[in-house]
């Protein structure tokens, strides 16, 4: 097939996200220009982006190892003209400062998506979060990301981790919730399969009720009601699982304060007492 014209991109690390990357830049008829596993010898980098696609803790290195073997080919600026990613949504782009000095470009685009195996993930509608400190880099990542199908959006530097955090309870801790009520079903005795089957019934409806009409109107149960009975039937009886009881509490403090609630004040001192008689 033949490439379409415009940006060329080489890509490092080819594992969950890397491979998903690849696959999406083939379809796009954007190279990838090359891929670089832990085998750096024949490395070109000679895309116009180089993507990096590795853990966080190993970013640092990576740049370090692009910005040394450019120099060795290519002298001093030997990365001049080229654009630098990762694709870490905590970290800033600063963590490339190495290939920055080697007179690369940098920035950050980060897949709002999860790639928890192997299995390639289609990029059409997923969304990408850009740290990018030049606007030209920016419109020029902007553009990549919207020829791969993705659709862009700016992400403050100062505001990263942050930014990181809101996505860790969009979804490993939105399943780590998810778990613990399964485990609590079946602490209530229900089979495993039930207890799934149970929870999901429930999860399915308000995740849907939450993002078509919104989380005032899809709150409901004991706290809507301001039921401060039921909710210290929950704890009590949540006193024996205190990892559980704990999860349970922290949720309904914030929902306490951010969600529509009758009884809010009662509901209040419910918790505190709650948690004053577990921690005694």
């Amino acid at each position: 097939m033949k490439r379409a014209s415009g940006t060329s991109v080489a890509v490092i690390g080819a594992g969950n996200w890397g491979g998903s990357l690849v696959a999406a830049l083939k379809r796009a008829r954007l190279g990838p220009d090359e891929v670089i596993g832990r085998d750096w010898r024949r490395a070109k980098l000679d895309g116009r982006v180089i993507w990096i696609c590795v853990p966080d803790a190993a970013i640092g290195a990576v740049a370090t190892q692009i910005a040394e073997r450019s120099r060795r080919m290519r002298g001093e600026n030997g990365l001049r003209g080229q654009i630098v990613v990762h694709s870490s949504g905590a970290l800033q782009a600063v963590v490339l400062e190495p290939v920055r000095r080697a007179g690369a470009q940098t920035a950050a685009v980060h897949p709002v998506m999860s790639f928890p195996t192997r299995q390639i993930v289609p990029l059409n509608g997923v969304m990408f979060g850009v740290e990018a400190r030049e606007a030209s880099v920016r419109r020029k990542l902007f553009a990549l990301v919207r020829r791969l199908g993705g659709v862009p959006f700016a992400v403050k530097a100062e505001t990263k981790a942050l930014y990181h955090a809101a996505g860790s309870l969009a979804s490993p801790l939105l399943v780590s919730t998810l778990v613990a009520a399964i485990e609590t079903a079946e602490l209530a005795g229900l089979d495993a399969k039930t207890a799934t089957a149970w929870v999901r019934a429930l999860a399915e409806a308000t995740v849907t009720n939450v993002f078509t009409r919104g989380p005032e109107r899809s709150f409901s149960g004991p706290f809507a009601r301001g039921d401060v009975a039921t909710i210290h039937l929950h704890l009590q009886t949540l006193e024996e699982h205190p990892i559980l009881a704990d999860v349970y509490r922290s949720l309904a403090r914030y929902a306490i304060g951010a969600l529509p609630v009758k009884n809010r004040k009662a509901l209040e001192n419910a918790l505190a007492r709650e948690l004053t008689a577990a921690s005694s």
